[in-house]
């Protein structure tokens, strides 16, 4: 059984190549900045349309949607207001170009019908302060459908046990699935093409975090994140170690891989649906980014490092995988890059896994989110040290 083992970990070496600098270093870029924005939280393209989410509170939380062209024109906005509290912490589009929205929403509550007798005295004048409204509890998890143009075209949700929050969403033909937490614990969820939620899968305890999920055509689901306990019969190997999950079309959990290293603590930040990923890897004060280049089996066809500060964007663009990262240390390969504080660099790799581009623009720092057309491109939104929001766009290579 030994012998096995490390004969399969000597075979995933091996057939595993580990992506490295170019023969010739390379010279940092700059990006093109689109447009600032004060508050976006994701972004997608649909069409020839860059659109974000953000939240906002008036009377009750709600969700505004905002499409810009791709040179930063304000095309359409959008509110999603149901009456109730809604919150977006997640988003995507599907095949047809519609535009997939998740997050949190209240169950309605029964407005109060009840009304004064006529007739009572009030010798004192006692002035009755009016009953706030009661805003509702969230405990919903919701998804909202809006068209390319910005129609809403359908609100679907189901309650659950207490607040939940909503980590990430994949959408195909096959329909939606779902990772988050609730009341501090990971959990998964989809949504059929029918319109039928299924039940809630919990994975794991508070232990455990899911952060990205992807889809199959099937109606299965690979989940990424990160675990301190023992999951599918999988022991901890480091401190915590990333893991890699398949959830079947039935919503069971099927199979557990760890990324595990002694005495590290490794997470799964983001993943894509070619199965590109990137997370982080802490090994004492020694903090790196991992981008890894997954099989529909889980096992790894090419894996790179670089040093960061640990936050990290990962996606795939044609031929080419991008990765975004949160930096202020030198990066093997790449000439003159060593930032006085964090900045934002964004690194391309061939796909092989060799790196061969690297761009930044001055003033963003934290990489927030990433999206890919064939035809328009890579564009990015970012933090910026100011604490405003840009979008980004790579134009050169």
């Amino acid at each position: 059984m030994k012998r096995s083992i490390v004969l399969g970990a000597v075979i995933a070496l091996l057939t595993c190549s580990s992506a490295g600098a170019a023969t010739k270093p390379i010279v940092v870029k700059e990006l093109t900045k689109v447009a600032t924005t004060s508050s976006a939280e994701g972004l997608v393209i649909s069409g020839s349309s860059l659109i974000t989410y953000s939240n906002q509170s008036a009377a009750t939380a709600d969700i505004a949607v905002n499409a810009l062209s791709t040179t930063g024109a304000s095309l359409w906005q959008k509110v999603i207001d149901s009456g109730g509290e809604d919150i977006a912490t997640a988003i995507s589009t599907g095949p047809d170009g519609a535009i997939w929205i998740a997050g949190t929403t209240s169950t309605p509550v029964q407005s109060d019908t009840s009304t004064i007798p006529a007739g009572i005295e009030n010798p004192d004048a006692v002035i009755v302060e009016a009953k706030p409204a009661n805003r509702g509890v969230l405990n919903r998890i919701a998804l909202w459908k809006l068209s390319a143009t910005g129609e809403l075209l359908a609100t679907y949700s189901v309650e659950v046990a207490a607040t939940p929050l909503i980590n990430s969403i994949s959408v195909n033909t096959s329909g939606v699935s779902l990772v988050g937490e609730i009341s501090d614990k990971p959990f998964f969820i989809s949504f059929s093409s029918s319109g039928t939620f299924s039940k809630v899968l919990a994975i794991g305890t508070s232990k455990t975090s899911l952060t990205s999920v992807v889809r199959q055509s099937d109606g299965s689901s690979s989940v990424f994140g990160a675990s301190s306990e023992t999951l599918g019969g999988k022991k901890i190997v480091g401190v915590r170690d990333g893991v890699l999950i398949k959830i079947t079309k039935s919503g069971a959990l099927s199979t557990v891989v760890r990324s595990s290293a002694p005495k590290a603590t490794r997470t799964w930040l983001s993943a894509d649906s070619s199965l590109l990923l990137s997370g982080t890897v802490q090994t004492g004060k020694v903090i790196e980014t991992a981008l890894t280049k997954f099989a529909p089996t889980f096992n790894p066809t090419w894996t790179t490092r670089v040093p960061s500060l640990g936050q990290s964007l990962a996606i795939s663009g044609g031929t080419s995988a991008f990765l975004a990262i949160s930096s202020k240390a030198p990066v093997t390969g790449i000439s003159g890059w060593k930032p006085a504080e964090a900045a934002l660099l964004l690194l391309g790799y061939s796909d092989k896994g060799l790196l061969n581009g690297a761009w930044a623009l001055s003033q963003l720092t934290t990489p927030i989110s990433m999206a890919y057309s064939k035809q328009y491109g890579l564009y990015g939104l970012a933090l910026a040290s100011d604490q405003s929001v840009s979008i980004f766009h790579l134009t050169s290579r």
